[in-house]
């Protein structure tokens, strides 16, 4: 069975779906906040458009905690700048 990841965030929930085609069968995983949103999102592929062939992926680690702090500080600068 192979195994798609479609999205994924710390704040959602990993969901698995399963289907057959040309008698083999497949997986899918998608990101969402419920079960609920998860099937909601499945239907929505309905509406999907080819995009093309994935050549390579490419793993970014976190950016941890200093990270974190840095993109804190560049939002509360900008918040700062839209306020004058």
């Amino acid at each position: 069975m192979s195994i798609i990841l479609l999205g994924s965030d710390d704040k959602f929930n990993r969901y698995q779906f399963e289907y057959r085609h040309d008698g083999a069968e497949y997986g899918i995983v998608i990101s969402a906040r419920s079960p609920t949103e998860a099937k909601e999102r499945i239907n929505a592929l309905n509406f999907a458009r080819y995009c093309g062939e994935v050549r390579a992926t490419i793993h970014v680690p976190s950016v941890g905690l200093i990270g974190r702090i840095i993109r804190r500080i560049r939002t509360i600068y900008r918040d700062s700048r839209r306020d004058q």
